[in-house]
């Protein structure tokens, strides 16, 4: 009996051992298949039915590992499918993490309306925290679902679902987002009262809500509250957040010593996107051989096989004002193979014209290795990913040098997308250089529209010159057109200059419109002597000259009835010219004088605001230079008096010195 007992334990150790081996060979055989249906990129669930069919058992543990591994391989509808075919085959009864798990699946793939629908099927004993934070997290990802997200946290709060940090994380995060400060302070101070102690999403979150806010002393007093607690740690990106607040703050010095932290923190995985944040920062705090230490750290440990390192260097180097720096940096970058990148010269030109430099700058665009190697990719996905982070000084450069190079839809592309985006004020060189763009791109039709849809307020000079130049290279007859532009020029107080006469003139010219353009010029020279001081007798004489020009004209009308035609309905506005020009040069009477002579003609509808436009204008001259010459008036009054009032004040303090210098002399 005694030499039994061995034998017994024995046998029973040799089962043990024989069925833990069975299960590991079980195990690594699925897995096995599993990893390899990843890599063939074929389906799961077809490779779980063949196990079972050859009488094998499926563990409910791997196919959790199963669907978590899948989950992190960014593969959710292949990891959901795993986990609806648990509950169909019955593998084993689900618990909570089970349907947490499956609820942020079904959000991922197919939405949250699908996620909540899931939810309410879910049996309310098996709707714990895990269940209730997973719905939760899906509402505080979006703005949006506020109101859902409060609900559900005051449900959580109302089942004493709260002993965990990860719900009030992620109302954290939420109101953080909104830059809620008093709801994240107010979340902070339940968790006290609960006993919940903040965990490293917590602290994280709060510190990059405090530096968003630039508040330093906030962020400081907290941080000093959990550094060094056990299992807080610090993420890189909240250092650098930090260190951002400090620039903000002009505490540089912090600002330093945070950057030197977030070094120590950044993963061997972050290293680049750390790398550019670090050059760009170090830049701001105007930190030059920090810049080029963490380059020569991009070059060791990236490479410089990646357009991304070499515009942050440039940038960062133009930042510290090292043009030289910067230079020498672009000769290697345009030495090598890389794809062009024309941000990359656009932000050198850019640095260039920002210190006076524009010879260079214009060499710089203008150099055959731009033209040589320009831009392949559309313009439009690469805004897309980096042009919020330009500058608008950057993009307008962007325009302007892609223009310079020939390359107008490139540039077009720009401004619609400046324009769609509304990523900073457009001014009306903006509007006047789309214009431009949009004819040699598109043509002037959609010029014209692109004209018709700019705010009237922003229609100036240079925005009507834009629109006559492109009307200037037309072939089209646009007499009609060009006459309705100088009307709106007029109406809106924008002067014509030499080049607005040039580009009218070359349109009037291509349709031979002979008298049109001596018209024109006579209007245009009276305009041009009425803004000239002195002039008066000038503008006189180009008016009677014009007159006398009109009768010529109309006297010759039997051969060119077309042309009086067409100087009879511009003798109105000639009026409105002269008028104006002597009400600019001080000339009421003159101007009195050939109101007088005005007889309207054409339309009457517009005659009476005509007239009283007239009026008004001479009324107020007339006002105004009754009033200077009040002033004039009261300004030699008060001179005169002055002059009174001092003499009188010297004689009486001659009579007062005299008398007491001639008794001293006795």
């Amino acid at each position: 009996m005694v030499s039994s007992v061995p034998f017994v334990y024995r046998n029973m150790l040799a089962k043990r051992l024989y069925g833990a081996y069975q299960n590991v060979i079980t195990v690594s055989t699925l897995n096995h298949r599993i990893t390899d249906a990843l890599h063939r990129n074929a389906q799961i669930i077809p490779v779980l039915e063949q196990w079972r069919q050859q009488g094998n058992q499926v563990n409910p543990s791997h196919v959790r590992v199963i669907i978590k591994k899948l989950r992190d391989s960014d593969q959710p509808l292949q990891a959901l499918q795993v986990s609806e075919w648990m509950s169909k085959e019955k593998i084993c009864n689900l618990i909570p993490e089970d349907f947490a798990a499956r609820l942020h699946l079904i959000e991922n793939v197919v939405g949250l309306e699908e996620a909540e629908k899931f939810f309410e099927s879910i049996p309310k004993n098996s709707r714990d925290d895990s269940v209730y934070t997973t719905l939760l997290n899906s509402y505080a990802r979006s703005d949006k679902n506020l109101c859902k997200a409060e609900a559900t946290f005051q449900k959580m709060r109302e089942l004493g679902l709260l002993s965990r940090p990860s719900p009030s994380n992620a109302m954290i995060s939420l109101y953080s987002a909104l830059k809620d400060r008093e709801k994240v302070e107010e979340i902070l101070r339940e968790m006290k009262d609960n006993d919940v102690e903040a965990d490293s999403i917590t602290v994280n979150t709060v510190l990059k809500l405090y530096s968003a806010l630039c508040d330093v002393t906030a962020m400081e007093k907290f941080l000093n509250k959990w550094e060094g607690i056990h299992g807080i740690k610090l993420e890189w990106l909240t250092t650098l957040d930090m260190a951002k607040a400090y620039l903000r703050t002009r505490s540089s010095g912090n600002a330093i010593k945070m950057l030197r932290l977030t070094e120590e923190l950044v993963d061997r995985n972050s290293l680049k996107s750390a790398y550019d944040h670090l050059m760009k920062l170090y830049g701001e705090a105007g930190k030059r051989e920090e810049v080029l230490r963490i380059w020569n750290l991009y070059k060791t440990n990236i490479g410089q096989r990646d357009n991304n390192g070499y515009r942050t260097v440039i940038r960062s180097l133009l930042k510290v004002d090292d043009i030289f720096g910067a230079e020498e940096i672009y000769k290697v970058w345009e030495s090598l193979s890389l794809e062009f990148d024309i941000r990359i010269p656009t932000m050198l030109a850019s640095g260039y014209r920002e210190r006076g430099m524009t010879e260079k700058a214009e060499k710089l665009i203008n150099s055959k290795t731009i033209k040589d190697r320009k831009m392949n990719k559309p313009v439009t996905p690469l805004l897309e990913q980096w042009g919020d982070q330009m500058k608008p000084s950057d993009l307008k450069c962007l325009i302007k040098n892609l223009h310079d190079s020939n390359q107008f839809s490139k540039a077009l592309q720009v401004s619609e997308w400046m324009g769609e985006k509304r990523v900073c004020n457009l001014y009306s060189e903006d509007y006047a250089a789309r214009i431009y763009l949009t004819e040699n791109v598109l043509g002037l039709e959609k010029a014209e529209k692109y004209f018709e849809n700019i705010p009237e307020n922003m229609k100036d000079y240079s925005v009507y010159v834009a629109l006559l130049s492109s009307y200037a290279k037309s072939d089209k007859n646009l007499e009609n057109m060009v006459e309705e532009i100088l009307r709106e020029m007029e109406e809106n107080n924008v002067d014509p200059d030499s080049i607005t006469v040039n580009y009218v003139l070359k349109i009037y010219a291509a349709e031979s419109k002979v008298e049109e353009m001596e018209m024109f010029m006579s209007h245009w020279a009276v305009e041009m002597y009425g803004n000239v001081a002195g002039c008066k007798r000038e503008v006189h004489n180009l008016w009677e000259e014009c007159k006398n020009k009109k009768e010529e004209k109309v006297e010759d009308g039997k051969k060119c009835l077309n042309v009086v035609s067409t100087l009879l309905k511009m003798d109105d506005d000639g009026y409105r010219t002269v008028i104006s020009s002597l009400l600019k040069l001080d000339d009421v009477q003159g101007a009195e004088k050939v109101y007088g002579e005005w007889k309207p003609k054409g339309p009457k509808e517009g005659n009476a605001l005509k007239v009283g436009e007239m009026l008004k204008s001479i009324g107020k001259k007339r006002n105004g230079m009754h009033l200077r010459m009040l002033k004039e008036f009261v300004v030699s009054v008060l001179i005169c008096v002055a002059v009174v009032v001092g003499v009188l004040f010297l004689l009486l303090l001659y009579c007062w010195v005299h008398p007491y210098r001639y008794y001293r002399y006795y």
